[in-house]
């Protein structure tokens, strides 16, 4: 095989190094990769490509062999027909970023197999500093975001493994980044919240009062709650039941059989008092202007901000955080694998970041550990 070379050209703003690596698959025997700085760049990009072709060539395989674009292609296609559309959502963003960051940092590398981890120990930086800058990349990353980018490349490069492009993780080493700047959850745990936040929603934005105070007392997610129909209600037994149907998969995934994660969720009489009075003029149950709701919509969202601006909940800016109320709530009296089945989490993890313990419950906790001290000392006596 040729060993190809590196040369030199002179352009307007400078000069550029090129690489030319042997292929046999091009029509002049070589392909030609331009707009390297140094000529050890290029060497170096050189060196790399070259076995990986050879091997291409003499084998018909070799690890990584498709371009990292063709591969989050597949990925993205595997994410929209297995997943709900969230998730395909958060991952498309997660990846339109990435491109943008190997546009400006790393614009030679082309294939899977070339991602390494020093490239993503860059990437964070590039996340937390360089991506404020650009009008292009998603703003505002903190810390709990950028590691929701490098566990989303973890799964990714799984599946790639899987799918036999890669033999190991590239990511499997990467740290994650240390939370500090975390937003607090705001969740109306008491009742004097609860009522607060319910009273101004009333005065404020009436017609969302049946879809904020239904979310906060079953638990829902907003796509949840959006594509609520009514066939998946019951008013004989009073339950709700979150399925998947043709525009909607539920988020989690069964262990047994991997299908999304389907529950049923009880309904308390006020909360099925205030269902049955809704109209039905739709498959819907929750509307927006008698219409459904489109689930990208941000007004439920803004709306809560209004809601809460100058009182104590101010902070809560999340319309998920309603469903972090439900898990609070009940995280005061039952216990966390309870919690986990009504709320319809695949692993007890995601649970213990929704339940925290009150403090008159860690009082109660503290009391009967200093009983149990008490006791101890009486038996010695």
């Amino acid at each position: 095989m040729k060993q190809g070379y590196v040369y030199s050209r002179i352009l307007k703003n400078g000069k550029t190094w090129v690489a030319a690596i042997p292929d046999t698959f091009h029509k002049t025997g070589y392909e030609r990769i331009s707009g390297f700085r140094t000529k050890s760049d290029a060497y170096e990009y050189l060196n790399r490509r070259k076995y990986q072709i050879a091997d291409i060539q003499t084998k018909g395989t070799g690890e990584g062999n498709i371009l990292y674009k063709d591969f989050f292609k597949e990925w993205l296609e595997y994410i929209e027909k297995s997943f709900s559309y969230q998730t395909y959502k958060t991952y498309a963003g997660v990846l339109k970023d990435f491109n943008i960051f190997m546009g400006q940092k790393h614009p030679h590398i082309q294939w899977l197999y070339e991602l390494n981890p020093r490239i993503f120990d860059s990437y964070k930086l590039w996340l937390r500093d360089t991506g404020y800058k650009d009008k292009n990349v998603r703003q505002s990353h903190k810390s709990t975001t950028i590691n929701n980018h490098l566990k989303t490349f973890k799964a990714m490069f799984n599946r790639a493994i899987y799918w036999e492009y890669l033999e190991k993780n590239p990511i499997k080493k990467v740290d994650l980044v240390s939370v500090e700047d975390e937003k607090p959850i705001v969740t109306l745990n008491t009742p004097e919240k609860f009522n607060l936040f319910f009273n101004r929603c009333k005065e404020i934005k009436p017609q969302y009062y049946p879809h904020y105070y239904c979310s906060a007392k079953l638990g829902l997610r907003f796509g949840e709650m959006a594509t609520l129909k009514w066939s998946s209600v019951n008013f004989e037994d009073n339950t709700v039941r979150i399925v998947r149907d043709e525009v909607f998969n539920p988020k989690g995934r069964s262990k047994k059989d991997r299908k999304p994660k389907e529950r049923t969720i009880p309904m308390s009489s006020d909360v099925a008092e205030i269902i049955n009075a809704l109209p039905r003029i739709s498959k819907y149950v929750f509307l927006k202007k008698r219409k459904p709701i489109d689930r990208r919509d941000k007004t439920f969202r803004n709306w809560i901000v209004v809601i809460v601006r100058k009182t104590e909940l101010e902070g809560m800016t999340r319309f998920h955080e309603l469903r972090h109320t439900a898990g609070d709530i009940l995280g005061q009296t039952y216990s966390i694998y309870d919690i986990k089945e009504f709320l319809g989490h695949s692993d007890i993890r995601t649970t213990e970041r929704y339940v925290r313990v009150a403090d008159k419950r860690k009082r109660e906790m503290a009391d009967t550990l200093g009983k149990f001290g008490q006791a101890m000392k009486t038996t010695e006596k």
